[in-house]
């Protein structure tokens, strides 16, 4: 017998070993162009023998085939696996007993001033029949009206003061009532938190400290660079601030983390394309191209339990006996229990799940997390129309009116309809609340955060990564939050650019060089031009270019003009020919204080018809890209000079043909 009983204590014992949870804050976080991957670490104290460790209020959008567990210790690991879980933020329901204890003596309470109020009503009336004071038929002497009188008036006077009283106990307790119908529907309306458990289980030798470093991606999260790109002016250098926008939505809050970011996507395909052999023959058609998808990992909850309840949208009180069951797979289902909650294994495949009531509208949810709530609404009676005739009362209507009156101002708490009215209300109020928990749920709290921090940038096979030298706080709100990466200084040459057959103005450019070694990536780059936004521009590291221009905007002190000069242009027909030749005169003055370096862009016209010909003529001092028929002057204007630009050209074509020429 004691055998037995120490056997049992013992495997009690080690039952309550088997499952330690843990609680694990994120150490490190690298954030991919698409994703992140998290990283934990956790030292705890273990005890011989095999048993399950189980890290706890981890993100819900945790890829399963991304984790990745290494200990430290006397141990050996025997397998790991994910599971779902959650936490139900709402008050207990001892909690809410408690409110509603309080709300029945308001009602009790609200119930005995009202029925005290219909007995000054009844006084009332009383004395207001008797108003038409009568006697014998010597009629009534004065002393007797007089008191009369008095009496009547002092009565009346307590009476509707004491109806004033009850009227604002009964305002105030119609708000304390509210109140508590307000907080009870809003914590039934919390959302429940979900999350995911890592579950390591592992064979100890011996008592050790184990130390666990544990990893996995979730794709809710996300970073883009942009650019700062700032000149204090004229002749001074550029500073090419690089930066980064880090977002995240996955319902964990990164704080004081390490945070790397990296160009690696790993959603991005990796599988190298097969070509295959190519058959010609009449009648075919062009290959069709393989075209691979991104595929960001949905949560699969087949086989998992899946939990949740019922509620009354109306109310906010819960369902029992609700019938819960799957689309696809009618045979299996549950049933909630007298608290209004489920629990029901998904079956393989299935995405969504339904709750069906007596005399509600059936909801179905699609299964995006192992706690689901269904508020669900009451269908609508169609009630036949009765007719009251009036004739059924015996009313005087004096009586009706003198009531009336004292009551006019009052209508809202002491109609018939009042309590349903108060119901209806909290009806509307658990509604806003419910919506604005979801809305609390999904967009999170607003934070603004910004960092000055400097990175260190690593080169690795296939990939950059650049790690942020300060700790950073980074909230699960889906905004963009701002992370400097590092700050260069770049030479810069500034000229003039000027395209006057486009717009005749003149800006001013930057020629930045040296920017290729910088491992930089294409991005948006704002611009500032001493001191002073001036617009934005792209980067494009893709380009073949060992020089990066941009445009710092119009210089209005460069004049500039482009015209036809008339007398050396003709357009003349010569038997089925139209000849058209002309030739463009442009004008530029420098009214600055300063010499300037100026590139001036026009061009020649290119035919693509054999018919028609093209004659390009003069283009004093400017160079000719025959391919693309641009001209470019580049040349130093000195202040107050003027300088002008000439060149010609024509064009023979059949005569009658529609033929844009300027």
């Amino acid at each position: 017998m004691k055998t037995t009983f120490l056997f049992i204590l013992i495997s009690i014992i080690s039952f309550g070993q088997k499952e330690t949870t843990l609680p694990s804050e994120i150490k490190k976080v690298t954030v991919f162009f698409q994703g992140a991957q998290i990283e934990h670490q956790k030292s705890t104290e273990l005890k011989p023998g095999k048993q399950e460790i189980v890290f706890e209020k981890l993100t819900d959008f945790l890829d399963p085939n991304s984790v990745q567990v290494k200990a430290i210790g006397d141990m050996t690991i025997l397998s790991v696996r994910t599971r779902k879980n959650f936490e139900d933020l709402k008050m207990s329901n001892e909690e809410i007993a408690s409110l509603n204890t309080k709300k029945h003596k308001l009602e009790l309470q609200d119930q005995v001033l009202r029925d005290e109020y219909d007995i000054l009503a009844l006084d009332k009336n009383l004395l207001l029949k008797n108003r038409d004071l009568k006697g014998n038929a010597d009629g009534l002497k004065v002393a007797e009206l007089k008191e009369a009188y008095a009496f009547m008036h002092l009565k009346l006077t307590e009476i509707n003061t004491r109806q004033s009283a009850i009227y604002n106990q009964l305002e105030d307790l119609n708000k304390e009532m509210n109140r508590i119908e307000q907080e009870i529907t809003s914590q039934r309306s919390k959302p429940v938190t979900n999350f995911t458990e890592i579950i390591v289980e592992v064979d100890v030798e011996k008592a050790t400290k184990g130390e666990f470093f544990f990893t996995y991606i979730t794709p809710n999260a996300a970073w883009k660079p942009y650019y700062d790109m700032r000149s204090d002016g004229i002749g001074q250098p550029v500073r090419l601030e690089a930066k980064a926008l880090v977002s995240q939505t996955s319902g964990i809050s990164w704080n004081n983390i390490d945070l790397v970011l990296s160009t690696n996507d790993p959603y991005e395909n990796s599988k190298e394309p097969t070509l295959n052999p190519w058959y010609l023959t009449y009648y075919n058609y062009p290959p069709q191209k393989q075209v691979y998808q991104r595929q960001i990992p949905q949560n699969d909850y087949s086989g998992e339990k899946l939990r949740g309840e019922v509620i009354d949208a109306s109310t906010g009180e819960p369902l029992p006996f609700a019938k819960i069951s799957f689309p696809s797979n009618p045979n299996v289902g549950a049933v909630t229990d007298f608290d209004g909650k489920f629990e029901v294994i998904v079956p393989r495949g299935e995405k969504f799940v339904s709750a069906n009531y007596v005399g509600y509208n059936p909801v179905q949810l699609g299964i995006t997390a192992p706690y689901l709530k269904f508020f669900i609404h009451s269908q609508e009676l169609v009630l036949e129309e009765v007719m009251i005739s009036a004739e059924s009362y015996d009313y005087e209507v004096a009586d009706v009116m003198s009531v009336s009156k004292s009551t006019s101002n009052q209508e809202g708490l002491f109609s018939s309809n009042r309590r349903e009215g108060r119901k209806r209300k909290a009806d509307k109020d658990y509604s806003a609340a419910y919506n604005s928990n979801l809305a609390g749920a999904s967009s999170g709290e607003s934070y603004n955060y910004s960092s000055n921090a400097a990175s260190v940038a690593t080169q690795k096979d296939l990939r950059m990564e650049y790690a942020i030298q300060s700790k950073f706080t980074i909230p699960s709100d889906g905004i963009d939050h701002r992370v400097q990466i590092a700050t260069y200084e770049l030479p810069a040459k500034y000229e003039y650019h000027a395209a006057p057959k486009m717009d005749p103005s003149v800006y001013l450019a930057a020629q930045v060089s040296g920017w290729e070694k910088l491992n930089l990536l294409n991005g948006e780059s704002n611009l500032y031009f001493d001191g002073t936004f001036i617009g934005k521009t792209y980067i494009d590291v893709n380009s073949t270019k060992d020089t990066l221009s941009f445009s710092l905007g119009k210089d209005n002190k460069i004049q500039i003009e482009r015209k036809r000069i008339q007398e050396k242009s003709t357009n003349r027909t010569i038997g089925s020919r139209q000849k058209f030749e002309v030739t463009w005169e442009i004008k530029v003055k420098n009214n600055g204080g300063a010499a300037i370096p100026i590139l001036i862009k026009d061009q020649f016209p290119i035919s693509t018809n054999n018919d028609i010909k093209v004659k390009n003529g003069d283009y004093t001092d400017a160079q000719l890209d025959e391919k693309t028929g641009i001209l470019t002057w580049n040349f130093l204007l000195n202040s107050s000079q003027s300088k002008s630009l000439l060149f010609n050209y024509s064009v023979d074509y059949l005569h009658g043909s529609v033929l844009y020429i300027e």
